[in-house]
């Protein structure tokens, strides 16, 4: 049995597929690749897959972190699964778990997740001061630790690190905005949740940033078609 640490996007329509479908979605494709899986135990045994924290339905992806537990493995297998993922999907990254059970590297994914990175704006025009003002409150409360508006970034976008993806997932910023009437709803915001992973804290105090669990991948040109 190998254990492999994985990242995964999702575009387009693919962000309307809900949490709880990702297993299958990776499954089948995997299924399609001839990739094999150790099963869970039990009277109905499944690939053994583990998501990282949920992802609220309409939100695109650029590194969401899930595991597998597989029969084998070779460096060939990112790309051979790729070819069969519905269209939005990717695998974006992929690392072999070598840590002994009991150390720090074996640890369960959950607890490698410790903070998310996200792209806020608002739809319909530039972000205006009530966004600001509210962004500094919930960093002023602990909701946000950091936010800013990057030079990498669009105008009107901003880039936000929030700790504990698990319970600080998009949907507390919307109901926060909307709290504060600095949108009404969902619609009024756009939302990308960059990564998932550990919390990098530069000691020369620039901007913490999330670092993704799983190395990325180098994809030649071309070879990103679906089967």
């Amino acid at each position: 049995m190998i254990r492999v640490r994985l990242t995964y996007s999702k575009r387009g329509r693919a962000c309307f597929i809900p949490h709880i479908a990702i297993p299958s979605v990776l499954a089948r494709s995997a299924a399609r690749a001839s990739i094999s899986f150790r099963l869970s135990e039990g009277f109905t045994p499944r690939p053994k897959i583990s998501l990282g924290p949920e992802l609220s339905v309409g939100v695109p992806a650029l590194a969401e972190p899930f595991e597998a537990w597989l029969t084998g493995y070779d460096e060939d297998i990112p790309r051979r699964w790729n070819l069969f993922l519905p269209a939005g999907f990717s695998i974006t990254g992929s690392t072999v778990v070598d840590g002994l059970p009991g150390t720090e590297e074996a640890k369960s994914l959950g607890k490698w997740c410790r903070a998310s990175s996200c792209i806020l704006a608002l739809r319909g025009g530039e972000s205006g001061p009530a966004l600001q003002e509210c962004l500094d409150e919930l960093k002023t409360e602990g909701t946000v630790l950091s936010f800013g508006k990057g030079p990498d970034l669009p105008s009107g976008f901003f880039r936000l690190v929030m700790e504990d993806p698990a319970q600080r997932g998009p949907g507390v910023l919307v109901k926060a905005l909307a709290a504060r009437e600095v949108i009404t709803g969902w619609p009024d915001v756009f939302i990308l949740r960059e990564a998932v992973g550990s919390l990098f804290l530069p000691e020369d105090g620039g901007e913490p940033r999330v670092l993704p669990l799983a190395e990325p991948l180098r994809v030649p040109d071309g070879e990103d078609e679906r089967a």
